[in-house]
């Protein structure tokens, strides 16, 4: 296609390489030249001139366009570069640069498909370095170039871009096994996050927990939020907003600049499940405040700014504020279209339903609910799946077909079970219940209702229970 964007390239290296940062631009212009007309394939030179200002720490937001990026090309040769006031014991931007490639390489849903690391010849390079290439090349971790001068960095990238057009399309996730300078296991803490999580997926919650559990002692405060996102789906409220407490305390310790996507993200997992045992006007407090660390003009922060809008819409359907609610979630419809993530567009809509069902606009609801699980079913299961299915059994029991809601039922019990979704799963069986119940059908509603009654006193859900034995109590009316 002649008019597809062109492929990202971020650029990492000390300022003792200026020269050959003005190689590696011009190389790719040449690149690009060179194959107009044979390949759709272009590429963009990016680096830390491209960051704007910002009041937070300058290498966050340089890490923020590494998270963009398709490519990296990470170049040393004498000196190791300046300390960028990481709380994780970087001791130089470009070292933080390179294992921030790393951990995108090992992210299935972003764009990095390949970090390029070159050494450039030196008679006395600074030790750091040494070390990092020794490290490489004993560990088989990664691969890199010794490049001699300027005109085999050219020659050597020109080849790597050749290559990089066969990877440009799809992405293979890697995972690299590399300790930066500080010792500090940050590529193992991350990549035993997305094992827990994968795992999860997989329908192997014991595993995934015990990944995830690793992964939050040894990481920061991404990683505790995992765990905590874990242990809510799995019920246990007070051990997720302790490990929510425990990724605020690394931010305030210096993990993360307050006003961060991070840190906003970190207090709205707490707020959720504030929300989520009942503190609901507690929730919309700490949510509205959650929003004033964000800038409105970031893009990176809009994602995490959509999902502080679906909690908050969905506080404020707890304490019917019902035009609150609406404000909110439309308004994070609108961002999440206007970035075409799709996966996204589905929560809001999802979120949409649930307002429309507290409305009694009932086919309104149904009609946002079906869009959703048709544009899901394309898509890898996630609780979010499972929310879709929910929904569609809810508006068809509110509209009197219970029959209709059953295989909604039915797919939403399977996915919360696959994914270990405990608190999911009760919602389902008690859904379950309600709609055998309202077609009649006693035995099969008994027998769902006490399933569903089971798992929230294994939970300590007293609100949960209550609600199962109601169900039980009243099989006959």
């Amino acid at each position: 296609m002649a008019d597809a964007l062109p492929f990202r390239i971020f650029l990492a290296s000390p300022g003792d390489l200026e020269d050959e940062r003005e190689v590696v631009c011009a190389c790719v212009d040449e690149h690009n030249a060179r194959r107009r007309g044979q390949s759709s394939v272009t590429y963009e030179v990016v680096g830390w001139d491209r960051v704007r200002g910002t009041a937070r720490r300058p290498q966050e937001a340089i890490n923020e366009l590494i998270s963009e990026s398709h490519f990296m090309v990470a170049m040393f040769k004498g000196t190791w570069g300046s300390e960028p006031g990481s709380p994780w014991g970087y001791s130089s931007g470009t070292e933080e640069e390179l294992f921030t490639g790393f951990l995108e390489l090992g992210r299935a849903e972003q764009p990095m498909r390949d970090v390029w690391t070159a050494f450039l010849k030196h008679d006395s390079p600074a030790d750091s370095i040494v070390s990092l290439r020794e490290q490489m090349s004993s560990h088989h971790s990664v691969m890199y170039e010794a490049v001699a001068d300027t005109r085999e960095l050219r020659n050597k990238l020109t080849e790597r871009l050749l290559t990089w057009e066969v990877l440009a399309n799809s992405k293979t996730p890697r995972h690299i096994e590399l300790l930066p300078s500080s010792g500090r296991d940050v590529l193992r803490a991350a990549n035993l996050r997305l094992r827990g999580e994968k795992l999860v997926e997989l329908g192997q919650a014991d595993a995934g927990r015990i990944a995830l559990r690793e992964a939050a002692i040894l990481g920061g405060p991404g990683e505790h939020l995992a765990y905590a996102r874990f242990l809510a789906r799995d019920g246990d409220f007070d051990g997720a907003y302790a490990s929510t407490q425990h990724a605020i305390d690394q931010i305030l310790g210096g993990a993360s600049h307050l006003y961060s996507p991070l840190a906003a993200e970190a207090f709205a997992a707490q707020a959720g499940l504030l929300r989520r045992v009942g503190r609901d006007v507690d929730a919309i407090g700490r949510l509205r405040q959650a929003l004033t660390l964000l800038d409105e003009n970031d893009a990176f922060g809009q994602r995490v700014r959509c999902r502080i809008l679906d909690e908050l819409g969905l506080a404020y359907l707890k304490v019917d504020n019902l035009p609150m609610a609406r404000r909110s979630i439309e308004d994070a419809l609108v961002v999440r279209r206007r970035l075409g993530n799709e996966l996204d567009i589905c929560q809001s809509l999802v979120n949409l339903a649930r307002l429309e069902v507290r409305a009694k606009n009932l086919q309104m609801a149904a009609d946002h609910a079906d869009e959703a699980v048709k544009k899901l079913c394309s898509m890898p299961p996630t609780a979010l799946h499972a929310n879709a299915e929910v929904l569609g059994a809810q508006v068809r029991l509110r509209q009197g077909r219970p029959n209709e809601g059953l295989p909604f039922g039915e797919r939403a019990l399977s996915l919360n079970r696959q994914i270990g979704n405990r608190r999911g799963e009760a919602i389902a069986l008690k859904l379950l219940a309600q709609c055998y119940r309202a077609s009649g059908k006693r035995v099969e509603a008994e027998s769902y209702a006490r399933a569903c009654l089971e798992l929230n006193k294994s939970m300590c859900n007293t609100q949960g229970a209550q609600e199962a034995q109601w169900i039980l109590d009243h099989l006959n009316e």
